[in-house]
């Protein structure tokens, strides 16, 4: 995934996106759930959700390896899923290259999201 420095969080405003081996944003990791985690953007700020997954989710502090079960992160954040580790802004980037003004697909509803809201 390249990264792009020009990444424009307003165009993901309101958004959700499934991570996995089935999802809008493909991990091809064999120790990734077919739908893995969700990121969100909301109010300018990025949340991530682990969906239940069986390996779990962890975050990077520093560089200490730290178990994450949902809340915001930021931009720049490097996320391990399995024995691979992402960052924040390279997975946005690859679905903003698809996000068009009228595109509705992956927009959330502020009931939907307070519905199944864990935290």
């Amino acid at each position: 995934m390249k990264t792009t420095p020009d990444l424009n969080i307003e165009l993901l405003e309101g958004r959700s996106y499934t991570l996995g081996r089935q999802g809008h944003i493909y991990l091809d990791s064999p120790t990734a759930s077919k739908q893995h985690a969700e990121i969100s953007i909301r109010d300018g700020k990025i949340f991530l959700r682990d969906l239940n997954s069986r390996n779990g989710i962890s975050v990077m502090k520093d560089t200490e390896k730290v178990k994450f079960e949902s809340g915001p992160v930021e931009l720049n954040q490097a996320i391990v899923i399995g024995k691979r580790t992402y960052i924040i802004k390279d997975l946005l980037s690859f679905v903003s290259d698809f996000v068009e003004a009228d595109d509705s697909t992956t927009r959330l509803e502020a009931p939907q999201w307070n519905k199944n809201k864990s935290g």
